[in-house]
């Protein structure tokens, strides 16, 4: 009886641990509705975003910190009422405490926030969040290793500028308004 005891109580402590961390992620929210029909979900290897001879060293440095981006969005023309739940759902799991924001801005009817995992110092994971009530909500995720939260600010505003160019991922914004028509589960499967 004493061995149960003494054997059952860690399995106890574990069960409790592990039902405290339930809370939805990002990432599983993305891998969640990647194969759902009414979004719209991109990966993009850092190949295509590291080959620009019009970045400063600073920037060609940024880049190289970044393993792949993933894109996610849901147009508001599939769904207005499925629209609100995903931004809504979104809004909640960046609650969580290990989402850390790092900026905020527009506001009402267009927002777009930016939010990090890991350290300040040596980010893991950077997460744009938007929405526009005339358009639909979105998310990427930049993935990469000790990312500097100074350094991406800085190369986001100049992507934002069109300070160099990204020709590979220049039709993002264009589907996202809708305005090219792509399989994107046939693009997936190649």
């Amino acid at each position: 009886m004493k061995l149960f005891k003494f054997l059952g109580f860690p399995w106890i402590f574990v069960v409790i641990l592990t039902s405290c961390g339930n809370e939805p992620t990002i990432q599983e929210y993305y891998v969640e509705n990647l194969e759902e029909s009414n979004f719209i979900a991109l990966d993009i290897p850092a190949s295509l975003l590291a080959n620009n001879e019009d970045l400063d060293e600073k920037q060609k440095q940024t880049l190289e910190s970044i393993r792949k981006v993933n894109v996610l969005a849901y147009p508001l023309k599939a769904n207005k009422e499925k629209y609100e739940e995903e931004k809504a759902q979104l809004q909640e799991i960046l609650k969580n405490d290990e989402y850390q924001l790092l900026m905020r801005y527009g506001s009402g009817l267009r927002k777009a926030e930016i939010y990090y995992t890991g350290e300040e110092d040596a980010v893991d994971e950077f997460i744009l969040f938007g929405f526009d009530d005339s358009r639909g909500v979105g998310l990427a995720r930049i993935l990469g290793e000790d990312m500097e939260p100074k350094e991406m600010l800085n190369l986001l505003r100049s992507m934002e500028k069109g300070d160099f160019n990204l020709e590979g991922i220049k039709n993002i914004t264009q589907m996202f308004e809708g305005e090219v028509e792509l399989d994107i589960r046939e693009e997936r499967s190649k």
